[in-house]
């Protein structure tokens, strides 16, 4: 089930999450160029110093916002002409456009919804769906893979398309976790499945009506550092009533021109906050260096699909087009086939044929697809299962073991079952001896002792082979050349 869940949503949204993943880790890069090209205002230096200093250049200044990164923009009109820029905190001057950066908004709108208006939104939200599948199934079959969450980190053995994709997954896994979720929970209040209420504050009824208090000499303003600043939004001209707006990391509140004082504070709710920081979390805005993690780690996505497509076709190419095999109601010799990656079809196969050459009739088929009714004909059994991970069935032998646990009677006729695996792993063929217990334990009578094959040895192959045909009275040569992919270990 668990290698269902990785696969298919893998296969079929492998372009989508492609092109999520290289969007996402390009945006991940503009966080800390804003926070390396922006210049960065004092530790000391208060709101309302900022705010002269801008307004000093700027007579007509309306706003003034402070980037996550710490870059400073100012917008305002000079008689009836906007303007904005992004501004140096010590001089107050302009250093560089405040306009959007078409790049970045270009990139921002494929990741978000791959220019497709809501419908594409949907996609971009599948997809990550999808990938916090496939991290929680891929970390799960690493882990069987490995021997276990202890050896996560074991070294790995096999073509080199699986290596590079378990290596890549077990040092990715927890970044594309922490990505995926993020962008479930911004996409459930884009999407208003989770509601936030933004931070609102009914402005005062009592204001003093007056204006032109210096900035310098608003209590407020004073005493709110640059560092926790949003948004410092000026009251409009000639309007006696109305009144700074300051929004910072805390809160947002208002502030009297006339007298300098705060009128109403709200601070900002513990939804707010968690919203914020799931949003800093997912684009890095305001965590740079955690923003550059999460990119390199998505782009291990494009490696990781492309290997898991490879792994996948490997997989088909070396379950081998089994010729001449008789129907299983027909067949006296009966081949039953647990296989991960496909090499253990290959043994099957010239087992098979060799079969047929002493005069058998041979029938071969997974182990998912044991029904003793069946095989009317059936004189054994020949059982040749493969271990995955720490002791797990292999892809084609899933639920074996429940079918033989829930047999009122075992089969008639008798059964061997033959390992494969690695010793260097400690759980080498632990399915094919659990195999050999339950039927043991089901009463089926052996045909022969259990036996393993270690790393596809042919020696040990062509052994078993003639124990076999010894058991069955025929001479049975099986000459096994594992078709083995050219490997390193990485």
């Amino acid at each position: 089930m668990m290698r269902i869940l990785h696969r298919w949503p893998g296969l079929v949204l492998a372009a989508l999450l492609f092109v999520t993943a290289l969007s996402g880790a390009a945006l991940s890069i503009f966080p800390t160029l804003d926070a390396v090209q922006a210049p960065q205002a004092g530790a000391t230096l208060t709101v309302a110093e900022l705010a002269a200093r801008v307004q000093a250049s700027h007579p007509g200044l309306e706003q003034i916002k402070r980037a996550p990164s710490g870059q400073i923009s100012a917008w305002w009109f000079d008689g009836s002409q906007p303007g904005s820029a992004i501004i140096d905190p010590a001089t107050g001057r302009d250093v560089g456009s405040a306009d959007p950066d078409p790049v970045r908004r270009w990139l921002t709108t494929l990741h978000r919804s791959l220019f497709m208006g809501d419908g594409g939104r949907l996609t971009a939200t599948t997809g990550a769906l999808a990938m916090l599948v496939l991290a929680i199934s891929g970390a799960v079959l690493v882990s069987r893979r490995t021997g276990g969450w202890r050896r996560w980190f074991a070294r790995l053995r096999g073509p080199w398309a699986g290596r590079l994709h378990t290596e890549i997954a077990r040092v990715a896994v927890l970044g594309l976790l922490l990505s995926s979720v993020t962008a479930l929970w911004m996409s459930a209040e884009t999407f208003e499945i989770v509601t936030i209420e933004a931070a609102s504050l009914e402005a005062p009824a009592q204001v003093s009506g007056r204006a032109g208090l210096a900035l310098t000499q608003m209590a407020a303003l004073n005493a709110t550092p640059v560092a926790e600043l949003r948004e410092l939004s000026f009251p409009a001209p000639g309007d006696p009533q109305d009144l700074f707006t300051l929004r910072t990391d805390r809160g947002m509140g208002y502030v009297d021109p006339g007298t300098g004082t705060l009128l109403a504070w709200q601070d900002l709710s513990f939804g707010q906050h968690l919203s914020e920081t799931i949003a800093m979390l997912h684009t890095g805005q305001g965590a740079a260096v955690l923003g550059l993690i999460l990119g390199l780690m998505a782009l291990g996505v494009p490696v990781l699909a492309v290997t898991g497509v490879l792994t996948w076709l490997a997989g088909r190419r070396a379950r081998p087009q089994l010729k001449d095999n008789a129907q299983a109601a027909q067949a006296e010799t009966v081949v039953l086939v647990g296989s991960e990656g496909g090499s253990t079809w290959g043994f099957a196969a010239t087992l098979a044929s060799a079969l047929r050459d002493a005069g058998q009739s041979v029938h071969v088929a997974p182990m998912t697809g044991f029904a003793p009714s069946r095989y009317r004909q059936a004189q054994r059994f020949l059982i040749l299962a493969a271990t995955y991970g720490e002791g797990d069935a292999p892809a084609s032998a899933k639920g074996f073991l429940d079918q033989i646990q829930a047999l009122r009677e075992p089969p008639a006729a008798p059964m061997a079952v033959l390992g494969f695996g690695d010793r260097s792993f400690p759980a080498f063929c632990a399915f094919a001896a659990a195999v050999e217990s339950a039927a043991r334990a089901k009463g089926w009578a052996a045909l022969l002792p259990f036996d393993a094959i270690d790393r596809q040895s042919s020696q040990d192959f062509t052994r078993w082979g003639r124990t076999l045909g010894h058991a069955l009275g025929i001479e049975l040569e099986l000459a096994h050349q594992p078709v083995l992919p050219a490997t390193q270990t990485l």
